[in-house]
């Protein structure tokens, strides 16, 4: 049987195949995926229900906060479900016919083909006591019923002990014919969600500023029309081309209210603002806390400078009406964005996870501010930085180790990029400087400096150390002056102070630890 997690790292590396046209004018591949939208009517669902997986391990899990999109035929006759599964972001359709109240939804329909010459497709699957013991059909269908602005999975169902289940699921074609993929949704209903996306202006100007947060931040467009402040790039790892509207009160206060952003993958996202506050634990470091009040965000306002700044935090969220997941950014700074040749602020060492005795890598993090000296704004598309060990030397990365290289390099563009056959392999660097896997070990110390060639000018920050074996040189006191407790996922990239899941967590003193966040 082909394992979860050969499919888990497939569903994030989707390649495109030739196309031909079936009689409804739908667009399908030569394996016949949808995954071009439908013409028709556009519709936003919010699930719940039962589903499994397996990402790492089996989980019986609710489908609550997942959206589905759907289109409409203009003739109600067909209905188009993306990434039907719940828990399976495969970003391609299947095809329903809609009659007397009904949506009927033929199995069998294939919804992500691997390079290895077999794909996913609809089933129907009974499992029973455990997840070897199941049986599963793909010829057939399954009904959604319509009621109102909510659709039913019918014949779907589990046991109160939830030893049997019986869901639309994934199995797999060709050799593997039949074999269940561990994705199953049951109980599914679909709850029409009514969202609309910020209307822009057509005439609308736009300045490039600075969007400031702790030592991080990138740049953003700001359009002012009237009143109402209007902001492109919040979110720059998801949804960078989404706007949030803000309008300035009679009080001079800029508020951000509530707002939908767009739909990522099978979750609608949102901008919306909270109050924070940070605790000192145990250990020495920071636990941020959330308070979710109506969503908006207030931000003080400098009509003159036209700068502004707020006190509570921002998220990219995946909720309406709580924290949820998301990109995080604590008292953000907006700032109209001149380019200013400067000396980089010292970077530092976050932390140097050793695993070479155990896997033959270690994953070394730095940060790397993104202000120079004298406070400035830097360019992220300007910024780089270079590794140093014992001899003082640029650390060269070799393409026979970091695969996707066309040739050695010794220096690392800060919003690293690259056609990455090889994403998911050990060889990978992190992009926006959070680490990268190290392939030698022995070292005394090992090194980073910043580089920013901003305003025409080269210009570099001090080189700092951490070094191993008991040194006497303070290694973390950095991190001590902040005070933060940061977390990263199994890959080493950063991640939220409310990311779900087993993440790895860095305390002031030093200590790395695992932690399991529910």
């Amino acid at each position: 049987m082909k394992t979860f997690r050969i499919l888990a790292a497939a569903l994030m590396m989707m390649a495109a195949t030739a196309t031909t046209m079936n009689a409804a004018d739908v667009t399908r591949d030569s394996h016949g995926i949808i995954r071009e939208q439908p013409a028709g009517i556009h519709r936003l669902y919010m699930r719940s229900g039962g589903a499994t997986y397996a990402p790492i391990y089996f989980q019986n899990v609710t489908q609550d906060g997942i959206a589905t999109e759907m289109v409409f035929s203009e003739d109600g006759t067909k209905a188009y479900f993306k990434n039907i599964i719940s828990h399976a972001a495969t970003d391609t359709w299947v095809e329903g016919d809609v009659a007397d109240g009904k949506i009927t939804v033929p199995l069998g329909q294939v919804v992500y083909w691997f390079d290895g010459g077999y794909g996913l497709q609809l089933a129907l699957v009974e499992v029973k006591g455990n997840i070897t013991t199941y049986t599963s059909k793909n010829t057939g269908s399954v009904t959604f019923t319509m009621n109102g602005n909510d659709l039913y999975l019918e014949g779907t169902s589990a046991t109160p002990d939830e030893t049997v289940y019986v869901g639309l699921g994934l199995t797999y074609t060709g050799q593997y014919n039949g074999e269940w993929s561990y994705y199953l949704d049951y109980k599914t209903v679909l709850t029409y969600k009514d969202v609309t996306i910020v209307d822009v202006p057509k005439d609308l100007e736009t300045t490039v500023y600075s969007m400031e947060y702790e030592q991080s931040g990138h740049l953003v467009n700001v359009g002012f029309k009237d009143n109402d402040v209007y902001v492109q790039g919040i979110s720059e790892n998801n949804i960078p081309n989404a706007w949030w509207k803000g309008t300035v009160g009679s009080d001079g206060k800029l508020v951000f209210p509530l707002q939908f952003a767009q739909v990522y993958s099978t979750y609608l996202l949102y901008f919306c603002g909270a109050d924070f506050q940070g605790e000192t634990t145990a250990e020495g470091g920071t636990t941020w806390s959330y308070q979710w009040t109506d969503g908006s965000a207030s931000f003080d306002f400098d009509r003159e400078e036209g700068t502004f700044s707020s006190q509570q935090a921002v998220f990219v969220n995946n909720a309406d009406d709580h924290i949820e997941r998301g990109e995080t950014f604590r008292a953000p700074r907006f700032r109209p964005f001149t380019e200013k040749a400067g000396t980089p602020a010292d970077p530092s060492i976050y932390t140097y996870i050793d695993y070479f005795d155990l896997a033959g890598f270690s994953i070394l993090m730095p940060t790397v501010p993104l202000l120079d000296t004298e406070g400035n704004f830097m360019n992220p598309n300007k910024v780089s930085w270079q590794i140093y060990v014992d001899d003082d030397e640029p650390f060269t990365l070799y393409p026979d180790e970091y695969k996707y290289l066309s040739e050695a390099i010794d220096e690392i563009p800060y919003l690293f990029t690259a056609e990455q056959q090889v994403k998911f392999s050990r060889s990978y660097i992190y992009e926006k400087a959070y680490g990268i896997y190290i392939f030698e070990t022995g070292f005394r110390r090992i090194g980073v400096q910043s580089i920013y060639r901003g305003g025409g000018e080269e210009h570099r920050s001090n080189i700092v150390y951490y070094y191993f074996g008991g040194d006497a040189v303070n290694n973390i006191a950095a991190d001590e002056a902040t005070g933060d407790v940061q977390h990263f996922d199994l890959s080493g990239r950063r991640v939220s102070d409310n990311h779900r899941g087993l993440t790895i967590t860095r305390l002031p003193d030093g200590r790395v630890v695992k932690q399991l966040h529910k």
